[in-house]
């Protein structure tokens, strides 16, 4: 129960006071979706191969959209503590859009067994997982 407690204050966010944290807390909530992005691109190119079972591929897709519409919750709760932490939510949320966009798409694609879904709506994952990361980065 401990445990649980501990995972749970951990994803808690409390109130932010300066440009810095903000601005790692942002770069932290790219680099999780940068991974949830990630690993639907790897599934995405195992399903559309014939390398993973169907139902294997829209549980997977199904976790990352979720992983990635929890980091998007978490992140949108966080106040923006100045104007210059407003340009950093907002470069931050339009690719947060994208993404958890992107990964719902892939996760109905995938229930529905739409394998040109797939490849169709995961076009754009590596450039998502590129621009996420960069983001992560240059707000470290």
């Amino acid at each position: 129960m401990t445990i649980v407690l501990v995972l749970l204050a951990a994803e808690c966010t409390g109130p932010v006071r300066s440009y810095d944290v903000y601005a790692s807390k942002a770069a932290n909530t790219a680099s999780k979706t940068a991974s949830a992005v990630a690993t639907a691109e790897l599934t995405v190119r195992a399903a559309t191969g014939g390398r993973m079972l169907g139902r294997t591929a829209a549980q997977t897709l199904a976790e990352s959209a979720e992983d990635a519409g929890s980091t998007q919750g978490i992140f949108d709760a966080i106040q923006p503590p100045d104007r210059r932490s407003d340009q950093v939510r907002s470069e931050l949320d339009d690719l947060l859009e994208q993404a958890v966009g992107t990964l719902e798409d892939l996760r109905t694609a995938a229930r529905r067994g739409d394998l040109a879904g797939l490849e169709r709506f995961g076009a754009p994952l590596p450039k998502l997982a590129s621009e996420l990361q960069d983001f992560a980065e240059a707000h470290r």
